[in-house]
């Protein structure tokens, strides 16, 4: 069995870990002191993702942020892990006091693309 990470868990939820699309594999995900780490439920798996490796959070966003679906985790060796969590925004403000705010960047919705008029014109330039 692998070590845990934190020395101390500030936050649990019940997550899915999107590594392959077609098989989500649920589990927890837990917000600790020196890092966020993914236990799945069945089974031996397990992520492991330290602070210091986290480059930027994407966060799914849905309804001028009144829903918020998951996010993503890019780390410094170019990876690019998504969650789809049940209390997101908790544990989007668990991370909050570990990490500063820039690491957090609202993701752009394909969503808001669908509910856009095509037929919508747009302002002409006045010569």
């Amino acid at each position: 069995m692998v070590a845990q990470l934190n020395t101390e868990v500030t936050f649990v939820s019940k997550a899915n870990a999107m590594i392959n699309p077609i098989d989500p594999k649920s589990g927890l995900l837990m917000v600790g002191d020196k890092g966020v780490e993914f236990r799945e439920e069945n089974g031996p798996g397990f992520i492991q993702i330290p602070w210091v490796n986290i480059t930027r959070i994407r966060v799914q966003m849905f309804f001028k942020g009144r829903y918020v679906r998951g996010f993503y985790f890019e780390t410094d060796e170019g990876q690019l892990l998504e969650f789809v969590v049940d209390e997101a925004k908790d544990s989007l403000r668990a991370m909050r006091k570990y990490l500063p705010r820039e690491k957090f960047v609202a993701q752009q919705s394909n969503l808001a693309n669908l509910f856009k008029n095509p037929f919508k014109r747009g302002k002409k330039d006045k010569e």
